[in-house]
């Protein structure tokens, strides 16, 4: 108990640093983020909307996969489960935009809790295949249920959320609409990861040196917080989806298929999982890159950037996993680092 006590104390001035540095860069980003648009132009506001969306679901997905050590598959299940539920009764049954947004949240949260009571008793790569027959499921239901949700031809007409008159008509009000949210959402997953919750979660996550079995012997309800994560993760998901919903005012099935989840997965492992960080620097690069090869393929060798941009994809893992495990977040906090021990010295 007293060497605990006096590494804790070592490692104080570290965490200090480390808890300023968070800070100063949360307020840089913010001022960056809300000044920037104001003097762009319409076509890069969209694509910092696009990553928007991607950085809250892929914040999600962080909180099941870097702290609590699950593989999901099936965000983009959770991510259409906002948007329908939100479209649905903002349609067809005159619900305030807001007020179905939060329900939506609440319905995602509930299904993910029920099913993640019965999915966490399952390890490795069958868990992973069960959320990926989830995505599936959810696709074909939605696709089936042609009189509620318009099938494979998709929901049109879904009125947009609105603030003094102002709507998500203007391109500006969803650029800071959906950034708010990321950054509030951010602020909160920070302060969890340093909770006693996220110290739970990474107790029993594997990939961080934690033990499932260790993590019982100190009290904690391993399933408990399995499940409290994939909850909390599928809000994440939901609220990001009615907020797309609302923007696009239409919205059909093949967006939310298992190419939405792959990609999800994908922010989340480049761009680090151990940190909501990874999000925001995962989507930043993914979206970035796709859009660069969407403007430069045709120019360069002619034809469509599909096929090209599962190919860069394919190699930004390998190289991701090749040597940087922990994805772009550690590079970071490794430049941190250096400077924090630099400016000491």
């Amino acid at each position: 108990m007293v060497l605990n006590g006096i590494k804790l104390l070592r490692q104080m001035p570290q965490k200090v640093a480390q808890a300023r540095l968070q800070n100063r860069l949360l307020i840089i980003l913010a001022i960056v983020f809300f000044t920037v648009p104001l003097g762009a132009g319409a076509y890069p506001v969209t694509i910092m909307i696009d990553i928007g969306f991607y950085c809250v679901v892929t914040m999600g997905l962080i909180m099941i996969m870097g702290l609590g050590g699950q593989i999901s598959l099936g965000h983009g299940a959770f991510f259409g489960c906002g948007a329908y539920i939100s479209a649905v009764l903002t349609t067809s049954y005159g619900w305030s935009p807001w007020a179905a947004l939060f329900f939506a949240a609440l319905v995602t949260g509930a299904i993910a809790g029920l099913v993640g009571r019965f999915m966490f008793r399952l390890h490795g790569l069958i868990l992973a295949g069960v959320t990926l027959a989830l995505n599936l499921v959810f696709f074909y239901l939605v696709t089936s249920m042609v009189d509620i949700t318009g099938g494979a031809i998709g929901f049109m007409n879904i009125p947009p959320i609105t603030i003094g008159g102002i709507g998500s008509q203007d391109l500006l009000f969803n650029y800071y609409f959906i950034w708010i949210m990321a950054f509030l959402l951010l602020i909160f997953s920070l302060n969890l990861t340093d909770s006693r919750n996220g110290r739970a979660l990474r107790a029993l996550n594997t990939y961080a040196g934690g033990s499932e079995d260790a993590a019982q012997v100190l009290g904690v309800n391993v399933l408990r917080y399995k499940v409290w994560a994939f909850v909390l993760s599928a809000v994440y998901a939901s609220l990001a989806g009615s907020a797309y919903a609302h923007y696009t005012r239409i919205i059909e099935p093949n967006t939310f298929m298992i190419q939405y989840s792959a990609m999800v997965a994908l922010m989340a492992i480049i761009g680090g999982r151990s940190s909501p960080w990874g999000a925001f620097l995962g989507a930043g690069l993914i979206i970035g890159l796709r859009e660069l090869l969407r403007e430069s393929v045709p120019v360069l060798v002619g034809g469509l950037s599909g096929a090209y941009e599962l190919i860069a994809y394919g190699i930004i893992l390998a190289l991701a996993l090749l040597f940087m495990p922990q994805g772009l977040v550690s590079v970071v906090r490794r430049a941190a680092s250096k400077r924090t021990k630099i400016n000491e010295t």
